[in-house]
């Protein structure tokens, strides 16, 4: 219900109003009245009645005083319907520029009035309808404005920037309030969660892919507010990848970027108690190039495939780190590896490690250590018997190991004597199955009959049944380059059989030999060649598509 407001110094007047207009009728619940300006403004402060009904000349303030007031009263709405003399038609018009909907001559005509007050009425319905509409729309909007966001960002990280839309881009980021990104450089990190895939598959654990993708998200967006004082934007792609679009500019910009994706690495292990792996673009470029950023930290992240998950990924690694320097004594697979295909180099080397491993145990006592180096090497004897070791007097005789080992104090003799049982477990490999070699001939076999499929170093490792790591130290040893670089030599051969047919566009060579993205797929493919896929052709004679 409305609410209305008389005001008139003539008691009549005001007390007729009140009592003679049937108000109900027209959906005014109450009416309060004031006998001047000064009470009216009060009340109006107070009560914000939709309908004034006031005299233009009242002892005080009058009624265009009051309207004037009225005015200057912050997200109130009313209307105003003006009582007036035969002489006042100049003050009329006054009232009428200050916002009065209506007058009304002395001696008041009830009917007249009733008319009037319907009229007003109905204007301050659809006053409210108007404002209920906008505020619904605005909220909507406010709702909205989050999703409009994150598909426009990721439309332009995912997509090379199409000259011809240029302009609705950039309206779209000012009227999403991101226009920051067109006006300053910009850097791209993105975090994956390291085996994703694997969550789906486990049994018991329902939506979990979805609750860690959640729970990274908001440990990223926590550290971003903390730690990054330039503007930035998150949101995840349509590969379930967290993607930080970062504004550069900030002092030492490079050695801050760094440090956030380390503290958004240290977070994630922390909070969300997973691995993932972050890269960080090495370039700085205009919103133009955001999709070049993009594929850049990707293409950095890819290379956990052959160093390793949950690390920091600014820079291309070297080469020559693709080698035994990522196998771990510490876990039992790599190490199974070693002692089936390593040599005695590769052991002694690995064992470089021994000391750091035995001093993470946080023990100090002379026997702990022991009777823990014990356990290990019992680890070790059941995983290399469960792949085929033949010998079984670890099994027969324990109580020989461990007086073996009790009689040494220092850790460079535990070390001697952990390393002599490595060694004799490698020798005994060596009079055995399958060796190295015939390990990275049935990985080439893989590659050269699955190129086209999603491959990675993991994928091949299962095949063949070795660690990654392991494979990854073959390949280098065997034939004198990573996994990676070999995967993409026998692609771009089997593009450039496929360029010679005309038949073939470029961007089905690019799906064909297992590349999603053509843009990547020509960059490779001039790297390797030093021509892009056209320009290949046209070398060659061939017509381009």
């Amino acid at each position: 219900m409305m609410r209305a407001l008389i005001v008139d110094d003539e008691i009549e007047i005001r007390e007729g109003l009140r009592k003679r207009i049937s108000w109900n009728e027209y959906g005014i619940g109450e009416v309060l009245v004031a006998d001047d300006g000064d009470t009216a403004l009060a009340i109006a402060k107070a009560a914000r009645p939709d309908l004034i009904v006031t005299d233009i000349k009242m002892n005080r303030m009058s009624g265009l005083e009051l309207l004037e007031a009225m005015s200057a009263i912050e997200g109130y709405d009313w209307k105003a319907v003006m009582i007036s003399g035969y002489d006042d038609f100049e003050l009329v018009k006054q009232a009428m520029r200050l916002g009065a909907m209506d007058y009304i001559l002395k001696p008041i005509n009830t009917e007249e009035l009733g008319r009037i007050v319907s009229r007003a009425v109905e204007q301050v319905r659809r006053t409210r309808i108007d404002r209920q509409n906008r505020a619904k729309i605005n909220y909507q909007a406010h709702l909205a404005a989050p999703k409009l966001r994150e598909e426009l960002l990721r439309e332009l990280v995912e997509h090379a920037c199409d000259p011809y839309r240029e302009t609705r881009a950039a309206h779209r980021l000012q009227a999403l309030q991101l226009d920051w990104i067109a006006r300053s450089p910009l850097q791209v990190m993105v975090i994956e969660a390291d085996d994703l895939k694997a969550f789906a598959q486990r049994p018991g654990f329902r939506n979990e892919q979805e609750l860690v993708l959640f729970a990274i998200g908001n440990v990223v967006s926590q550290t971003l507010a903390e730690q990054y004082p330039c503007p930035s934007a998150l949101f995840d792609d349509s590969e379930h990848r967290w993607v930080a679009v970062l504004g550069a500019g900030c002092p030492d910009q490079a050695s801050r970027v760094g440090l956030l994706g380390q503290a958004c690495l240290d977070r994630i292990n922390e909070y969300v108690k997973v691995k993932a792996s972050v890269g960080i673009s090495t370039s700085m470029k205009a919103w133009k190039h955001i999709h070049d950023l993009y594929r850049e930290a990707l293409e950095l992240l890819e290379q956990k495939a052959i160093y390793g998950g949950n690390r920091l990924y600014t820079e291309q690694e070297p080469e020559s780190e693709a080698g035994g320097s990522g196998l771990s004594i510490r876990k039992p697979g790599e190490l199974l590896d070693l002692l089936k295909y390593g040599s005695d180099g590769d052991i002694h080397d690995a064992m470089e490690q021994f000391d750091s491993m035995v001093q993470s145990w946080g023990m100090v006592h002379p026997r702990e250590i022991q009777q823990r180096i014990f356990q290990w090497l019992m680890e070790i004897f059941r995983g290399a018997a469960a792949i085929g070791w033949p010998n079984k007097d670890w099994e027969r005789d324990p109580i020989a190991l461990w007086e073996k080992l009790e009689q040494y104090d220092s850790l460079e003799s535990l070390r001697v004597q952990a390393e002599a049982h490595l060694l004799a477990i490698a020798a005994d490999f060596r009079k055995l199955s399958v060796g190295p070699s015939q390990i990275v001939l049935i990985a080439e076999q893989v590659i050269r009959s699955r190129y086209a499929d999603n491959l990675s170093l993991q994928t091949v490792a299962d095949e063949v049944h070795v660690t990654p790591v392991w494979l990854s130290k073959l390949f280098k040893r065997d034939k004198q380059m990573t996994f990676l670089a070999y995967l993409t030599e026998v692609r771009i051969a089997r593009a450039k059989e496929m360029l010679g047919d005309v038949g073939n566009k470029i961007y089905q060579v690019s799906y064909q030999v297992g590349y999603k993205d053509p843009v990547h797929f020509t960059k490779l493919f001039k790297k390797q060649t030093g021509l892009t896929p056209k320009e290949y052709r046209k070398q060659r004679g061939i017509a381009d598509e």
